[in-house]
């Protein structure tokens, strides 16, 4: 069962509760429920891919692994690089020098990573 299919089986199960015995919290989750219905369904990232074809190859059933993956996926939050990273990433591809302005060069990794955080998420 898809994660749609199981929050389009809670929503029901909570309208049918809250017609019953209305309660604030139940008015919420139906409310949570309806906007991530709503939400367009994510196309599968390389990343993904990449997950179930190592759980394949490892003995594990296509569509268990693609579950998996799914899971993982949805547990993945986005963690940015710190400004120390971003400046050993730099000298390690040689143009850390002593004529870059460092808030340029933090800037501009700033504005590479929010891209990558757009397409990945």
């Amino acid at each position: 069962m898809s994660n749609k299919e199981t929050m389009q089986q809670a929503l029901e199960a909570l309208e049918n509760i809250d017609k019953a015995m209305p309660f604030p919290v139940g008015k919420q989750a139906i409310t949570a429920l309806r906007t991530a219905l709503a939400q367009p369904e994510q196309e599968p990232s390389q990343w993904r891919d990449m997950i179930v074809a190592t759980l394949v190859r490892e003995g594990i059933n296509k569509h268990k692994a693609r579950e998996l993956a799914d899971h993982f996926a949805a547990q993945r939050p986005w963690q940015g690089l710190t400004d120390e990273e971003i400046w050993s990433a730099v000298s390690r591809i040689g143009t850390a020098d002593s004529n870059v302005n460092p808030y340029i060069t933090i800037k501009d990794a700033r504005a590479i990573e929010a891209k990558l955080k757009e397409k990945n998420t």
